[in-house]
């Protein structure tokens, strides 16, 4: 097989001529011994106040939510639990410190899904009052409503609820001994973005709330717990069990509340970062991960002008390649997908965006989902600015046009799914699960919006300082796609051209934005990458390897070819096996490759592809990939797909499985 092909920066290439003509849309209506871990005793948090969403009041509370923080909001959370892997449940206490927003509020209401309420008492350990009642409306799909009464006359008040998770928590993924690469011990792990933290524990499950948190879990001996804060102390053993303590000091979302429970062990890759992994795993993560974090951290401060890094501590917990998501920006302990140790650090770009989101996602937040795009497209935006000032000019090119390729196929899959409206910024997805809404969409056209942005307001420069500013201005907070809106048009009010920005038909707009990528981007890597598809597509076999191609290179050849398939383009069979002959790409390491290469076998029809993409959906569980993979696996053999998926069920994340399904 074909090694994987290098990342580091590219050398110089001759200039090529643009490499895709953009559709137009109209705009729409509106090591073991290392682990040092925490005590069980009691943690004080650093006095920082919850939260408060920065929307008016009176505005709409959150589609996806009960809860009602505009009259009593959760400040802060003390959590004790405990893992039981014999019976795949979390139990414990969870205790809130509610302040009446209110006066006259007589009541907190928390979300709750799938979880199983044995008691609620005050900070006296006192009987208080409480219902789970069913939700209005649409709301009804997304779980109950805890209400707790509140006492009269009092501004906060501590509750405590005694509960335990259920089978069908869909935060909670749990695999036997078996399924992990020790095969010696259970490990799960929990994923609560975008509206599964109310399964977990019963919060205000609303990315418009954010508290500071103090998580004790207690877990079977030799386990260790790594949870999304910074450790307290040394793990406490007694009976056959290990308490682990972790706090929390910088408010966040109920979604940020995250952990992972395993056989692991932890080396140094850099000044205030750890990783987490299985013994089989964890060399090679310190290899892939060794001081890039650090270089990460200190090229994103400089794109965000300067400002402060929050968090004290950046580590990287490896969890198994069933994990749905390549990365989840948890603080402190970013989850990674082990598929993403490629041997050759080509896909740490990945680390590069759940990094940025330290400050964009975690510090500066969503208000609500239809705002998702503010997460997730400044996260991609900033992550691009990162890799160009480290490795060149003509590498952020190339991943603007691997993303924009990415962009292409998602909006693709969301028209012909009969979701057009899911391709706007700020879709209306009131009536929607967030997680069904999911795509690239909010990734790559929020970041080609605010890269149109850069060339409107005149610059790398420009966009540093303004971006400086707006993080200043809006930390700690949740906002709305207006709040972004405003504060942009006011910082450059002295730029003529802001004034002629259509913000209608970029943020509500569907399919493609007439923006001409090719023309703002430098070309240098692109022009082999497009050569060589054609090569392929008029039949001949050009010599020569991919041995000295980045990557992405090979990534954006391959889209080349999707992109002409999907258009109506034939790929011969014999050329794809001369391909594969020639390249090695069904024994390629780089997942990103793998999933390309697997889904041009299936949208060009070819028999010899199945063994190597049943194989991929066996492995691997991101939603990126294994969605749009199985609709094209679908559509060339309908029952060796369903029954593939059905043979993979039991590893893919619960949120997955009704995606993947539908």
């Amino acid at each position: 097989p074909t090694p994987p092909p290098p990342a580091m920066a590219p050398k110089k290439r001759p200039a090529a001529t643009p490499t895709m003509t953009l559709k137009k849309r109209p705009a729409a209506a509106p090591a073991r011994a290392s682990v040092k871990r925490p005590a069980a005793a009691p943690v004080a948090i650093s006095k920082r106040p919850a939260a408060v969403p920065k929307t008016p009041k009176g505005a709409c509370p959150c589609p996806h939510s009960v809860a009602n923080f505009r009259e009593a909001i959760v400040e802060c959370l003390d959590l004790s639990l405990k893992v039981d892997f014999a019976r795949q449940t979390i139990s414990g206490c969870c205790e809130l410190t509610v302040k009446s927003v209110e006066k006259k509020a007589k009541f907190v209401v928390l979300d709750a899904l799938h979880l199983a309420i044995k008691s609620v008492t005050d900070g006296d350990d006192k009987p208080v009052s409480w219902k789970l009642q069913a939700a209005d409306g649409f709301k009804a799909n997304f779980g109950e409503a805890l209400v707790i009464d509140l006492p009269e006359g009092e501004l906060v008040t501590k509750l405590r609820v005694n509960y335990e998770t259920t089978e069908k928590s869909t935060a909670i993924q749990w695999l036997s001994r078996e399924q992990t690469q020790g095969k010696q011990h259970p490990l799960c792990f929990t994923q609560s973005q975008a509206i599964c933290g109310r399964s977990l524990i019963p919060c205000q499950d609303t990315p418009c709330v954010k508290t500071p948190f103090v998580l004790r879990v207690q877990v079977p001996a030799p386990l260790v717990a790594v949870a999304s804060g910074e450790p307290v102390g040394e793990p406490v053993e007694a009976e056959g069990l290990r308490t682990f303590t972790y706090k929390q000091d910088v408010p966040v979302m109920s979604y940020l509340i995250a952990l992972l429970v395993g056989d692991l062990e932890s080396r140094e890759i850099g000044p205030r970062s750890r990783c987490y992994a299985e013994p089989a795993v964890v060399g090679a993560a310190q290899a892939e991960f060794q001081d890039i974090v650090e270089e990460y951290l200190l090229t994103a401060q400089e794109v965000v002008g300067g400002s402060k890094y929050e968090w004290g501590s950046y580590n990287v917990a490896v969890l198994p390649s069933s994990f749905a998501y390549g990365g989840m920006e948890n603080p402190n302990s970013t989850f990674m997908s082990a598929s993403l140790i490629a041997g050759d650090r080509s896909l740490t770009t990945t680390l590069a965006h759940e990094i940025t989101h330290s400050w964009t996602g975690n510090l500066v937040t969503n208000a609500y989902w239809k705002d998702f795009w503010l997460n997730e497209g400044f996260t991609r935006y900033i992550e691009r600015r990162i890799l160009g000032q480290l490795y060149g000019a003509a590498f952020r090119g190339l991943l603007l046009m691997v993303g924009y390729n990415d962009l292409v196929k998602n909006i693709e899959m969301l028209i012909n799914s009969g979701k057009p409206n899911l391709t706007c910024l700020e879709p209306d997805i009131d009536n929607i699960d967030p997680d069904d809404a999911f795509s690239r969409v909010p990734y790559e056209k929020g970041s080609l919006f605010l890269l149109y942005l850069e060339q409107v307001v005149g610059g790398e420069r420009r966009m540093t300082d303004w971006l400086k500013s707006y993080v200043e201005k809006f930390r700690g907070l949740s906002i709305e796609t207006s709040d972004f809106k405003d504060h942009f048009v006011y910082f450059f009010k002295d730029v003529k051209a802001v004034a002629e920005i259509d913000w209608e038909y970029w943020l509500h707009g569907e399919g493609l934005p007439d923006f001409d990528l090719a023309a703002h981007v430098d070309k240098t890597l692109l022009e082999r990458c497009r050569a060589l598809a054609d090569s392929w597509l008029q039949g001949s076999r050009p010599e020569g390897g991919i041995e000295q191609m980045k990557a992405q290179q090979v990534m954006l050849f391959l889209d080349h070819l999707i992109n002409a398939v999907t258009a109506g383009a034939t790929m011969a069979h014999d050329s794809l096996e001369a391909i594969n002959s020639q390249y090695g790409l069904s024994n390629t390491r780089n997942v990103e490759i793998a999933y390309r290469w697997c889904l041009l076998g299936c949208k060009s029809r070819w028999p010899a592809c199945l063994e190597t993409v049943e194989q991929f959906l066996a492995t691997h569980g991101r939603g990126a990939y294994v969605k749009p993979l199985y609709m094209a696996f679908f559509a060339f053999e309908p029952d060796r797909a369903r029954s593939t998926f059905e043979r993979n069920r039991i590893s893919t994340h619960n949120g997955q499985v009704r995606l993947h399904a539908s």
